[in-house]
């Protein structure tokens, strides 16, 4: 019947619904804007990834792998790189924070010397939202809002320099944020089971790299792969996924299920 509903609000698109709105004569819907956003990796250890790195440098990494874990996402975001100058850095994040939806920082929201992100972005007028969530990795993570009364908000999400603290806040928040955005619903995850025991005692949530498997009844395993810290990049590689060990527990037994955050 006329004015009958079809295709219910915040729907992912897919052929099917492409495919029923063509039938019905829709040339044009309205839909979600991905958002435009920016990855900027900071500090002066840093070099290209053409460059023979010196003792206390590294390449440039984790500015590559989140954009091309955006990629995955459908968002090709532009990319800078800024050193460990005050004055520069405020520059620059000055006019990315009037530009951008929202901004991926990688490193420089630590202690060390010249950790001064969340300081800088105070300064320029963008409200922390929170710094430091009780997990590993990604303990220090900084976020906040800025708006904008004539382009809107832009959002920054500030992330640790170490690549597998990067990497998991960039799937554990930006993504949740991205998805709470296109389609106003938060992201489910599925739980895998452990296949061995388990433990952490510390006072933080951990998310503990995993391999993914699947039984014979089916069911979605989870197999810790232990490496050498946050700073161990290549251990991502052994890996499917991260998985949510809740703070509460310590002990975490073979067959028990949690939550899992995939990258592949």
């Amino acid at each position: 019947p006329t004015g009958a509903l079809i295709v219910p609000k915040n729907t992912i698109l897919s052929s099917a619904e492409i495919g029923v709105g063509a039938s019905i004569g829709k040339s044009k819907v309205v839909v979600a804007k991905r958002p435009n956003v920016i990855v900027i990796s900071t500090g002066d250890e840093l070099v290209p990834i053409t460059s023979a790195p010196l003792p206390h440098q590294i390449r440039r990494s984790n500015i590559h792998q989140l954009v091309a874990a955006l990629k995955k996402q459908n968002i090709l975001a532009d990319s800078d790189h800024l050193s460990d100058n005050r004055e520069a850095i405020k520059n620059k994040l000055s006019q990315y924070i009037n530009t951008y939806d929202a901004i991926i920082l990688s490193g420089g929201v630590s202690k060390g010397k010249f950790d001064f992100i969340p300081q800088v972005l105070e300064e320029l007028g963008v409200e922390k939202q929170f710094h430091k969530i009780k997990q590993r990795p990604g303990k220090p993570f900084w976020f906040g809002k800025y708006i904008n009364k004539m382009k809107g908000q832009c959002v920054i999400f500030a992330l640790p320099g170490n690549p597998n603290s990067t990497y998991l806040c960039l799937h554990k928040y930006f993504n949740y944020w991205l998805e709470l955005c296109l389609t106003g619903r938060k992201p489910i995850y599925n739980n895998a089971q452990l296949t061995a025991d388990f433990t952490f005692k510390k006072e933080l949530t951990l998310f503990q790299e995993v391999k993914l498997s699947y039984n014979k009844e089916g069911q979605l395993l989870a197999t810790p792969v232990k490496g050498n810290g946050s700073g161990d990049l290549s251990n991502l590689v052994n890996a499917d996924a991260f998985i949510e060990l809740p703070l509460e527990e310590g002990i975490f037994k073979a067959g028990s299920s949690y939550p899992i955050i995939p990258y592949r």
